[in-house]
């Protein structure tokens, strides 16, 4: 019997081509979206689980109570010892710290920004297995050093490199004593170099048991069966008992390690940018992937229960010759899972060839092959099952039901509530879509914003470079920038701390406010030169910027931003001009005010920011190019840079670049979910071309009875199309209202955001219908 079902539904398949290659396709399609999508929220949930302890890892973050509440993602390098000492919860504490080191290994060289120093308990800590040397003494020793797997083949070419050194800022050698497996992809935190903790020791820091130094990532691991709430409470006393310089207030915040990752802000360090999870966008993944399943579904109950009238008279003849409902039923399933099974097989086959691009998309490797993920395979193969018995099993119910009297005279039409259905799916399919147009929309629209809106700061032309505060640079900062201002094409110059875009100090900054009330509150803080402000192109509203004319501008005099002069009550930034200011034991003078620019991404508000003349912190050049022969302006810069610091690396980015790499996620973001979109439309209008067809078919004699009568080409068109557009100007009407919900809840996520417009469901809505009338003219144009 089981062969006699199969073997009918392939007779099936054959006679009803069209139809079943739209199922086919659209069920395989829907099948690798949700794949793909599952991977993704999948990897998305992973980041840091790969660490045997993830549910027992805290990081402490230091929540510091000034007005503006900031909270830095680490912490003073005496916290872990205190913590360790104070609360006998605590198993195991390290401590990270990244830097940023020119690493040299003969005449190579390379500028690792990520590098970072450790204890010896991070391997305790976190799961990251050693290939070679042994976990419990390779950070016996200053500049003891661990490369990953890929550092020591960059390097050495081999895994095989134990006891071999390498040159740091070519001047200090560090000894290889152990190799690791590389840092998986899902970590919150990666490197490729770990250096001992004891390296800062020797370089005379004692930053290590300092109480006010920020920039520890501090760690801890619980030991077995403490109850997070109960550590959390007896946490909040840890600030009385350990006071920070000056009696500033703060509170240590422990965060679960399995968090980390989808909380945060994006935030350049020196030689790019890193980036964020973000809750909402799984969300959003997730929901689509399954409405794109649910069009595919659509699709197959659509067609196949508007081919009941095709199918009517092998239905009646089968009940005559005997068969049950049942049987029919049966049947009828046995068609709506085969299509599903080979449908999924499709997808299996689909997803293997889209591997590399949509880890392209993505921009992480989410998936390694079809094979190591066998056990998702398997789970959606149950799913493919699932599917195709849901999709089939209403069709089955119908069209087993048909009367066989009525079905062998011809004399059977579709009921009512099936045009109904057909109506409302083909409503719901459309208002899906839509919905994901106008999201892409204002996606796209959003990105753009980003991008191009006037940032209050030059972005354009401007080539940075990191020298690592070296001495060649720092300490003959003048005459190296007039150098390099006399090379073709470059016609501006300037040094400093930081640069928009990039991650920046923060420093605890009393200023007299309103009042003469002196007031203590954090800033963003830029140490710059003379011409910085000239060169970003930043607009000073009160008093002046830097000049070499006064010698109280180096190190005594500041500069603040709008919102600085807001944060100390004053309603004109005229009357923040020669207040005085206190920062890192630095006294002297308000001069100037800065017209507030976005120095870090639109995701976040404007925060108070200084700037000072102070060359002690200067680490970035920047260099003003024109855009002819960028390449030959280049070329004469290396052949300069290597004159002036041999051995240096040329490390250079633009800061438009810079900038715009904090939108990394939500530029990803938006080509997956233009990817979806595209997906939904072309799988509604398969549906809506597969039911055009039947209903082409199905009204043939009228058709001809029409054109016998005189009846145009245009007037044929319209009769087949005007139903179908109504409901897709039905789905256009409900799926405003439903995509301007989804749309405010992404949009919550930037500080500043586009207004939703009207012309944005205009141009969905002009999109849809243009998209629905060329699908359904290709089948009645054919017909009239």
């Amino acid at each position: 019997m089981i062969k006699h079902y199969f073997k009918t539904t392939f007779r099936y398949l054959k006679a009803y081509k069209i139809f079943s290659t739209i199922n086919l396709v659209g069920l395989s399609i829907a099948f690798c979206v949700v794949y793909y999508a599952l991977l993704f929220v999948h990897f998305e949930l992973s980041y840091d689980k790969f660490n045997t302890n993830a549910d027992r890892i805290y990081r402490l973050s230091t929540d510091v109570k000034t007005p503006t509440g900031i909270t830095y993602e680490t912490s003073a390098g005496a916290v872990a010892d205190a913590i360790q000492s104070t609360y006998p919860e605590v198993e195991n504490t390290t401590r990270i710290f990244l830097d940023y080191y020119i690493v040299q290994k003969g005449q190579d060289a390379y500028g690792e920004e990520t590098l970072a120093y450790a204890d010896p308990s991070v391997f305790s800590v976190f799961s990251f297995p050693l290939i070679s040397g042994n976990a419990a003494t390779v950070f016996n020793d200053p500049y003891a050093m661990v490369l990953s797997e890929t550092a020591a083949k960059k390097y050495f070419g081999t895994t095989d490199c134990l006891y071999k050194t390498l040159t740091l800022d070519g001047k200090i050698t560090a000894t290889i004593t152990g190799v690791m497996k590389d840092i998986p992809q899902n970590s919150h935190f990666r490197t490729d170099i770990f250096l001992s903790m004891s390296s800062l020791i020797k370089q005379g820091t004692n930053w290590m048991t300092n109480w006010s130094r920020f920039g520890f990532s501090t760690y801890i691991l619980l030991k077995e069966n403490t109850t997070e709430v109960n550590f959390v409470k007896k946490l909040a006393g840890f600030a009385k008992e350990h006071p920070l310089k000056n009696n500033l207030q703060y509170s240590l915040v422990a965060e679960p390690l399995n968090s980390l990752y989808l909380h945060g802000n994006a935030r350049g360090n020196k030689a790019g940018s890193t980036a964020v999870g973000n809750y909402k966008n799984i969300y959003i993944f997730s929901i689509v992937a399954i409405f794109v399943l649910f069009i595919a579904c659509f699709n197959f109950i659509n067609l196949t229960t508007a081919l009941s009238l095709k199918r009517a008279k092998e239905i009646g003849v089968r009940k005559v010759t005997g068969a049950t409902r049942k049987q029919l039923t049966y049947q009828f399933l046995t068609d709506a899972l085969t299509v599903s099974l080979l449908a999924f097989i499709l997808a299996v086959m689909l997803c293997a060839a889209l591997q590399p691009l949509v880890n392209n998309i993505t921009g992480k490797v989410i998936s390694t092959g079809i094979i190591d993920n066998i056990k998702l395979i398997g789970l959606f193969l149950l799913l493919a099952v699932i599917t195709g018995l849901l999709s089939g099993l209403y069709p089955a119910l119908v069209l087993a039901g048909f009367e066989p009297v009525n079905n062998l005279k011809g004399k059977f039409t579709t009921n009512g509530k099936g045009l109904i259905l057909r109506k409302g799916l083909v409503i719901t399919q459309f208002t899906i879509s839509i919905v994901l147009i106008i999201a892409t929309i204002i996606v796209y629209s959003q990105l753009n914003f980003m991008q191009n809106e006037n940032l209050g700061f030059k972005k354009e032309h401007n080539l940075v470079i990191d020298f690592h505060y070296d001495e060649r640079i720092g300490e003959h900062a003048e005459s190296v920038l007039a150098e390099l201002s006399n090379i073709p094409g470059i016609h501006s110059a300037s040094i400093s701390s930081s640069t928009p875009g990039r991650s920046n100090t923060k420093y605890s900054t009393t200023i007299e406010g309103v009042n003469k009330e002196p007031q203590e509150f954090q800033t963003d803080a830029y140490f710059v030169d003379y011409n910085f402000l000239k060169q970003y192109g930043l607009e000073i509203i009160a008093g002046r910027g830097f000049s070499k004319n006064f010698a109280t501008d180096l190190r005594e005099s500041m500069v603040i931003n709008e919102s600085a002069v807001k944060r100390l009550g004053f309603k004109n930034a005229e009357d923040a001009i020669g207040k005085p200011f206190s920062q890192r034991g630095s006294n002297g003078f308000i001069i100037g005010v800065l017209k507030d620019f976005h120095f870090h991404s639109l995701h976040e508000t404007i925060m108070p920011l200084t700037m000072q003349v102070s060359p002690g912190f200067y680490t970035f050049l920047t260099l003003g190019v024109t855009t002819d022969s960028l390449a030959a302006t280049v070329n004469n810069l290396q052949k300069k840079w290597s004159a002036i610091a041999p051995g240096l690396p040329l490390i250079y980015t633009f800061s438009d670049d810079t900038f715009d790499a904090q939108y990394k996620t939500d530029n990803r973001f938006g080509e997956l979910f233009i990817c979806f979109a595209i997906v939904s439309v072309f799988i509604s209008c398969l549906g809506l071309f597969g039911l055009t067809s039947f209903t082409t078919v199905q009204r043939t004699k009228e058709i001809g009875i029409r054109k016998v009568l005189g009846a145009t080409v245009a007037s044929i068109v319209t009769l087949l199309t005007k139903e179908f557009i109504v409901l897709v100007l039905i789905a256009l009407v409900i799926a405003t209202p439903v995509a301007t919900v989804i749309m405010k809840y992404w949009l919550n996520d930037f500080v500043y955001h586009i207004p939703i417009k009207v012309e944005y469901f205009l141009t969905a809505g002009f999109l849809a219908m243009l998209i629905a009338l060329i699908t359904l003219s290709i089948q009645s144009i054919k017909a009239a």
